[in-house]
């Protein structure tokens, strides 16, 4: 009898003890899950996009989704859901290696980065609050076939620059050294690369414009893109120009013809510079590529 009542008394206090045991702590609410997705959003779109956009042609390390908060939550190189420690997104942002020292925005704030770590903690959660809708992975349009065939035609516009380029700024030297010398003899090599230089930059004009440049509408990449392309037709328009003098007249040292020819190819190199310049800055992803 007492061994019974001894078990009897033995199972109250362990269901005492059982109901006394404080309830697993409760997730966030899908509330609080739609609020923490928006703001990771703007603080990826303030800080993390300029290096890591969908827009630019090479992202840093290869990453360019940030604005994807659905495919960066899956890759658990990056997020390990529910695990900020563990998260290589979140140590790279904790330990301000992200944005990097070369970046053009300042490191995260305290704020900032708790909203991160809960943002990683809640599962890294990716449905946006109706005011903010997806930023990216929307479903690409169709792309009829002579479309697809131009933005064929135009990833040759990268490789076709060099000839033309390398053609009218060898004339420029060229001319530079009939100038030192002053010896006409130099003249059928400065027409000869002046005339083909010409002659090979208009496909290579034509060939920016079929460019299909991945570019957000308003960026300065789209600005940065519209002048590249626009001072590069008028590079080969100036090459055709130059090519058009050098042919009509004999342009013999020390003439006004020889003068005016020496003047628009010494143009026409500061606007190839120009060109080069815009061209680097948008494989970079901005006009900083040149910084120190």
């Amino acid at each position: 009898m007492m061994r019974v009542f001894l078990l009897l008394l033995a199972a109250v206090f362990t269901m005492a003890g059982a109901s006394a045991a404080p309830a697993p702590a409760k997730g966030p609410g899908k509330d609080e899950k739609l609020r923490l997705a928006g703001d990771v959003l703007k603080i990826f779109e303030a800080k993390c996009a300029d290096c890591h956009g969908a827009h630019l042609p090479k992202p840093k390390g290869k990453f360019g989704y940030v604005l994807d908060l659905k495919r960066m939550a899956e890759n658990p190189e990056y997020i390990v859901r529910g695990e900020p420690g563990k998260s290589e997104l979140f140590q790279l942002v904790k330990n301000n290696e992200m944005p990097g020292e070369d970046a053009d925005v300042p490191p995260l704030t305290p704020d900032e980065k708790k909203l991160v770590e809960d943002w990683v903690r809640a599962g890294a959660p990716h449905e946006l609050p109706a005011a903010l809708p997806p930023q990216e992975g929307k479903p690409e349009a169709k792309v009829s076939f002579l479309r697809r065939v131009a933005n064929w035609l135009g990833k040759f516009h990268p490789l076709s620059t060099h000839f033309p380029v390398g053609l009218l700024m060898t004339a420029v030297f060229a001319e530079a050294i009939a100038w030192w010398l002053k010896r006409d003899e130099w003249m059928l090599l400065v027409r000869f690369l002046t005339v083909l230089g010409a002659l090979s930059s208009v496909p290579t004009a034509a060939l920016g414009w079929l460019t299909n440049f991945p570019i957000v509408s308003g960026s300065e990449l789209a600005m940065i893109y519209r002048f590249h392309q626009i001072l590069g037709t008028a590079v080969s328009v100036w090459a055709l120009v130059c090519a058009t003098l050098v042919c009509i007249a004999e342009c013999e040292e020390g003439s006004l013809a020889r003068r005016r020819f020496r003047g628009a190819l010494l143009l026409g190199a500061f606007l190839i510079s120009v060109v080069g310049f815009l061209g680097g800055a948008l494989n970079a992803g901005g006009l900083g590529h040149y910084k120190f």
